[in-house]
């Protein structure tokens, strides 16, 4: 088993994770990432649901998530004049019903905490290793960067996203990176805006996800203390889409304008969070689930197969479990066979697959309704959620 290797394509969360598994269970890898460790930290906020959080549990890493992590205890949904539709304690009875609580991080908190226990980092990550062609061979996958270097391996994880080479080796085609390629397996109906920032109003109530909900408008603005906020703006493009799509900064201002009046909170607007953030990032939520996942000896996971609207934040979580999964299933089959041939890893691939598809298709489909819920998309789905 020593000398099997795995190339994971992307240093995010999926990728990460997937590196620190495959070391504790004794499998070689190394992780390239076409980013700096500067742009590695950015992002706002994610979630961990307890299935995640038994994962860390079971790695050793339970305690310094608790140190580490928001506490989050209630929603709250309003409309867009402030009124308030309803209160619960849904984020903490999860914890209480599961065995481990709804955890909320920094994303770049929680990249840090797992490149962290990533024994001899600096040897299984390189950074600044932009993928740009992958050959697959008789007995392996080799893959050239942007300065000239190559790297060969057993084996090929591509945690690079819908957009990223590896998914363009998987699906065979070279357009896909392109602005004009048409991909039927993603709809963009949506894009959100996220953000961050430190102190808003000594009026709210802490520990809380408020929720917004109105008419072709949502938001999320999760308050976990005095100190910090984090928000989500979902908008509705003119009409959906396959083809890929970019958020310019004068649609967030028009954004902010058309909605700057807007209650995201009891008593605080769109326009007062936007003034007092410290950091925003706008892009399109795509959504859909890969017809492809794997070819020869690559296979792609996380959002290079599956992507969600973040609402209820299922899309990390699927990805992490769909990790366990896989790896649990590749250390099993590599006990018996440390060198499968390319038609034995492929057979693994696509069972792994099939045991995986049905699970995520349900989980995009919940998290597809509960943002068309929030964004009223029919009259039923206001009425149902008054």
């Amino acid at each position: 088993m020593a000398e099997f290797k795995v190339l994971i394509v992307g240093a995010g969360l999926n990728g990460l994770l997937a590196g620190l598994v495959l070391q504790r269970a004794g499998v070689k890898f190394l992780i390239l990432e076409k980013r700096s460790e500067t742009d590695l930290n950015w992002g706002s906020s994610v979630c961990l649901w307890p299935q995640s959080v038994r994962l860390l549990d079971q790695l050793g890493l339970l305690q310094e998530a608790y140190e580490l992590y928001y506490p989050i205890q209630k929603k709250c949904n309003l409309k867009r004049d402030g009124t308030v539709m309803s209160w619960s304690m849904m984020v903490e009875n999860i914890g209480l019903y599961h065995g481990h609580p709804w955890m909320l991080f920094e994303r770049g908190t929680l990249i840090n905490m797992l490149k962290h226990h990533i024994a001899e980092l600096s040897e299984h990550l390189f950074l600044n290793k932009k993928v740009t062609s992958i050959s697959s061979e008789q007995d392996k996958i080799d893959l050239e960067c942007a300065d000239g270097s190559w790297y060969t391996a057993n084996m090929l994880i591509g945690a690079d996203g819908i957009n990223g080479t590896t998914r363009s080796f998987v699906e065979k085609s070279s357009d896909m990176r392109t602005d004009h390629y048409v991909d039927e397996d993603f709809t963009t109906t949506f894009y959100g805006v996220y953000g961050h920032g430190g102190f808003l109003s000594s009026d709210l109530e802490y520990g809380v996800d408020y929720e917004t909900h109105s008419q072709d408008f949502s938001s999320q603005l999760i308050v976990p203390s005095k100190e910090r906020y984090f928000f989500l703006i979902y908008q509705r493009f003119d009409k959906p889409t396959h083809k890929r799509q970019y958020i310019t900064v004068d649609m967030e201002e028009e954004l902010v304008r058309q909605h700057g009046k807007t209650y995201i909170a009891p008593g605080v607007t769109l326009e007062q969070v936007w003034v007092r953030k410290t950091w925003q990032y706008s892009a399109p939520l795509e959504e859909g689930v890969a017809k492809k996942w794997s070819r020869d000896r690559v296979l792609l996971l996380g959002d290079a197969a599956h992507k969600m609207t973040p609402n209820i934040g299922f899309g990390l979580n699927t990805g992490w479990q769909s990790v366990v999964i896989l790896i649990n299933i590749l250390r099993s089959h590599l006990a018996d066979n440390p060198d499968p041939t390319t038609t034995a890893l492929t057979n693994l691939l696509t069972e792994f697959h099939r045991i995986r598809r049905t699970k995520v298709r349900r989980e995009q489909q919940l998290s597809a309704l509960a943002t068309r819920l929030a964004i009223w998309d029919t009259l039923l789905w206001r009425f149902l959620d008054h």
